[in-house]
């Protein structure tokens, strides 16, 4: 009795996390600017660009919201000595994990240090011809 009891807990846990990840994925816009994805990717950037910038950065959390083929981006961070650091911005495009466009700006303690059109190795694509 406890075999399938243990049998069907298993069964259960597997088709929820089958349902989750269905769900999950049907939820990414057809424009590719997926919540979660760009607010992953802007961190990440983000947190490289204020890097090479000097900034050394002890922590850098980003928030998105998505809506019309644009997703508002909202960081927040300290640095090593405690200074506050804010991305804020717009995303109206993001290729892979390696690039985000649209309008960024980083300041820390209040003063600006980036403000770009575009985050990480953005390459143009071409259409390929038929």
């Amino acid at each position: 009795m406890v075999r399938n009891g243990k049998i069907w807990a298993v069964t259960a846990l597997t088709a929820t996390t089958a349902a989750l990840l269905v769900g999950a994925s049907g939820c990414d816009p057809a424009d590719g600017l997926a919540e979660s994805s760009v607010s992953v990717t802007t961190d990440q950037l983000a947190t490289r660009a204020l890097k090479n910038d000097h900034v050394k950065v002890q922590w850098l959390s980003c928030g998105a919201s998505t809506g019309d083929r644009r997703a508002t981006v909202d960081c927040l961070g300290r640095t090593d000595d405690q200074r506050k650091i804010t991305v804020k911005g717009t995303v109206t495009e993001q290729q892979d994990d390696t690039c985000v466009r649209g309008r960024l700006t980083a300041e820390v303690a209040g003063r600006t240090v980036f403000d770009v059109s575009g985050l990480g190795r953005c390459v143009h694509r071409t259409a390929t011809p038929s």
